[in-house]
Order: structure tokens, then C-alpha cells, then sequence
């Protein structure tokens, strides 16, 4: 995604996309609140948003839900650390993925696992475009408008038909 989609969902949900911080471990196994305190640090962090433009409006929907929960844990009084954060979001095997630290609602993780479902929204919206789409190719596999993959098939019949020439080496000027 490009940066400044990156920037206004940045922008838009700043509880969500939080810099790393602190985050607790499970309450069941570590008794300890201090020792239950670990470094939240994800891909997000250092990859940022890695699908396409086109599903703004998915990771901008799941985003708001997100959000929309941490502010019911601030109303209930919740320390940050026990809010939902950003972790990862990209596209992999042709639908979004949509990851998120610390524990969530069940009605929150219904929503995500519908947008990241074989059935879901990303696999029907182009990646690229935005557009209705649907799953194409069978190794490969990517959500694409017909005119998106047809594009993206003739740039690649393309390559294929005119491959770069190799490049000759210079004689050495010595005659060595």
C-alpha cells in the first residue's frame, strides 16, 4: 500500500496503529505483572502495510473496528497495554491477512476472519484497482478486476516476448 494510504490510516486510527511499546503475556501462565510486561515489536513496524492500494477500504474498515474497541476498553478503564495493536497486514495467497496483538473480542475476530475467509471481501475486491474482482491464477494466486489481470497478463507476454538483450562485455583497452 502505498504510503500515504499508510499515513491517513496512520492518521485516522492512532490507538490502533500505535508505535510498539509494551504488551501483557498471558495472565494464566505468568502471575507476575511486571514480569508479564514483553516488547510488542511486529512486521508492521518495520514493512508497514504490504498489499495493494486497492483494499483501502477493507483495512480501513477492519481498522475502525479496532479502534472502535480500544475505545471501549479506555471507557472501561484498560491500560494500553492491554489493547489491540497492529501486528501485520498483508496479502498472501491472493487475500488479506489481517493480524492484530493482543487478544480481541469475539465479535472483532469474526469480522477479521470474514474479511481474510476464501469467501471473504478480499478475494472479491482487485488488490490493485479496488474494483468487484475475483481469485485468479492457479500457482500464483491474486484478487483482480478483469481489466487489472488482463493488464497485468499482457505486460508479462510481453516480458516473455522480448527478453532484455545481454550485455556485451567492452574489450579491455590493454588487449589482455
Amino acid at each position: 500500500m502505498n504510503l500515504q494510504l499508510q499515513a491517513e490510516l496512520i492518521r485516522r486510527y492512532p490507538n490502533f496503529f500505535r508505535k510498539h511499546g509494551k504488551c501483557l503475556a498471558a495472565p494464566e501462565i505468568i502471575a507476575d505483572f511486571e514480569a508479564r510486561l514483553q516488547d510488542d515489536f511486529a512486521p508492521f513496524d518495520e514493512r508497514g502495510i504490504k498489499c495493494g492500494d486497492g483494499w483501502f477500504a477493507i483495512v480501513d474498515c477492519l481498522s475502525r473496528a479496532c479502534e472502535n474497541e480500544i475505545a471501549m476498553l479506555i471507557s472501561q478503564g484498560l491500560d494500553k497495554e492491554c489493547w489491540p495493536r497492529v501486528a501485520q497486514i498483508k496479502e498472501e495467497m491472493g487475500g488479506l491477512r489481517f493480524y492484530v496483538n493482543e487478544p480481541v473480542s469475539d465479535e472483532l475476530r469474526a469480522k477479521i476472519l470474514q474479511a481474510e475467509a476464501d469467501e471473504g471481501e478480499s478475494f472479491r475486491t482487485c488488490e490493485r484497482c479496488g474494483a468487484a474482482g475475483r481469485l485468479r491464477g492457479s500457482s500464483w494466486r491474486q484478487a483482480g478486476s478483469g481489466v487489472d489481470w488482463h493488464e497485468a497478463r499482457l505486460r508479462l507476454n510481453q516480458k516473455l516476448a522480448n527478453p532484455p538483450k545481454p550485455v556485451k562485455p567492452k574489450p579491455d583497452a590493454s588487449g589482455a
